[in-house]
């Protein structure tokens, strides 16, 4: 008698629950979603880094840089000699990739669902990856 007061009680909430559900269907007719559906994939994005503008970040000369960079500093370690500080650097150079994922975005060569999905997903971690690494360590 239980079980069955109990399963009748699940079928009564189930019901109630899903009656008034109105159902979205995200497929190639519906609107809302037809950009998605209709993007190119895959997308690439490289960036490049000005090193002449990051010398000048860094306050440094090009021949200061090398020299650094072959005794094994890396970016991070040659920015804090300069009292420059980890943020500081990472907010530097996401502004200058949001500055080419900006234009990329503008000329087309990727669209708006890629320029989030590296910017939430990819920017930071390969900005700190970029700044610790030296293959001379």
């Amino acid at each position: 008698m239980r079980r069955l007061f109990v399963l009748v009680f699940i079928a009564f909430i189930t019901l109630n629950l899903t009656g008034n559900v109105e159902e979205v269907f995200a497929n190639r007719d519906n609107e809302e979603f037809k950009d998605i559906y209709e993007r190119k994939v895959p997308q690439t994005f490289h960036f490049t880094y000005d090193y002449e503008n990051l010398y000048k970040f860094l306050d440094m000369s090009e021949k200061e840089y090398r020299s650094e960079w072959d005794s094994g500093k890396t970016i991070a370690e040659m920015a804090e000699k300069h009292e420059i500080y980890p943020q500081q650097l990472i907010s530097y150079l996401a502004e200058k990739q949001f500055e080419a994922l900006d234009k990329a975005l503008k000329n087309g060569e990727i669209d708006r669902y890629f320029y989030y999905d590296y910017a939430i997903s990819y920017m930071r971690s390969d900005i700190i990856e970029f700044i610790n690494r030296n293959p001379n360590k």
